[in-house]
């Protein structure tokens, strides 16, 4: 019987490449990405953690385990946890391939405790389409000073001025306007701007009752996060002027302007002197007004950017000039 030889090879070929131990490939291991939004903070502390950039050489569909150093874990691309306790926290993410193989990154979150007689803010508001995020810290005997005291709602004498920074406010306000300043671009028309940005997307606008006013103080405003166009004015010009006033570039001017033309002031807004030179750096065009052969750009602070985005430097969103102008207070 003649042995047909090349029928039983293809038939043990068969088996084997069924068997799937033929020409299997070697598995490699999958390459981790980690990376994270806040590596620092004050507790309670959220951060934000994304394992997009990982990869497996061979093409396989991944699966993230992460061990966020605290006793929990959690799964998926990205994820968000938050540490209620002070400490030093290691993260591990773990990814691992359909067959087997895994790798890990990891990262270091180091929470920090709210020091004693602090109040913990946290600002977040968007910048040429950026979100922004600054912690900062807020003395409580500075806001008690002001929150305790006694006020009569303002009908008459609307001397807003009398609100703007103190002396005992300069180290904190200071501090803040020295952060937003060294996170702006674009030079001083650049910081104007972004601090401006800033007043509008943290603090929350809220009206008075109708017919009184009732303004704040900075340190109040930043702490309550609310108020309305004297509230919002009073802390930019506070902010402005705490660049280094009196001597600095930085000078402001807050203004009480009759917006409807019925001969009665009834909104404050904030002007900034300009050069000629910077007009091409103005992010708006609408709002640059002349007063006594000085150019001012408009800084309208009483915003609610999800309803109307944010109103950039230099913008009148009132269609009014510099004849609305009832009173002013200049820094």
């Amino acid at each position: 019987m003649k042995v047909r030889w090349w029928k039983i090879g293809l038939i043990l070929l068969g088996t084997v490449i069924l068997s799937g131990c033929l020409f299997q490939p070697e598995n490699n291991p999958p390459v981790p990405a980690l990376t994270i939004d806040l590596e620092q903070g004050y507790a309670p502390l959220t951060v934000s953690f994304d394992a997009s950039g990982s990869y497996d050489p061979d093409g396989d569909r991944l699966s993230f385990v992460w061990d966020f150093g605290d006793g929990t874990t959690g799964s998926g691309t990205v994820v968000k946890h938050t540490f209620s306790s002070p400490g030093e926290y290691t993260i591990t993410l773990r990814v691992v391939d359909p067959r087997g193989g895994e790798a890990s990154a990891s990262a270091e979150v180091n929470v920090l405790p709210v020091p004693e007689g602090k109040i913990l803010r946290r600002y977040h508001w968007d910048y040429d389409g950026e979100p922004q995020y600054l912690e900062f810290l807020i003395p409580e005997s500075l806001y008690l000073r002001y929150h305790n005291q006694v006020r009569h709602p303002l009908i008459d004498n609307y001397n807003y001025g009398d609100y703007v920074i103190e002396p005992v406010d300069d180290p904190t306000l200071s501090d803040l306007a020295d952060a937003l300043q060294a996170r702006a671009t674009g030079g001083r028309v650049g910081v104007l701007d972004y601090i401006l940005a800033f007043v509008q997307g943290s603090i929350r606008y809220v009206e008075d009752q109708p017919g009184m006013e009732y303004p704040l103080y900075p340190i109040e405003t930043l702490v309550d996060g609310k108020g309305d166009c004297e509230d919002t004015t009073i802390l930019y010009v506070s902010l402005v002027r705490a660049l280094g006033y009196p001597d600095s570039e930085y000078h402001v001017t807050m203004a009480f302007v009759d917006t409807d033309a019925d001969g009665t002031p009834d909104h404050v807004l904030g002007l900034v002197p300009i050069t000629q030179a910077e007009l091409d750096d103005l992010p708006g065009t609408t709002g640059v007004w002349t007063i006594d052969g000085t150019l001012y750009a408009v800084a309208e602070t009483a915003v609610n950017p999800e309803l109307s985005g944010y109103i950039r430097l230099g913008t009148d969103p009132w269609g009014i000039g510099p004849d609305a102008i009832k009173q002013r207070w200049d820094y």
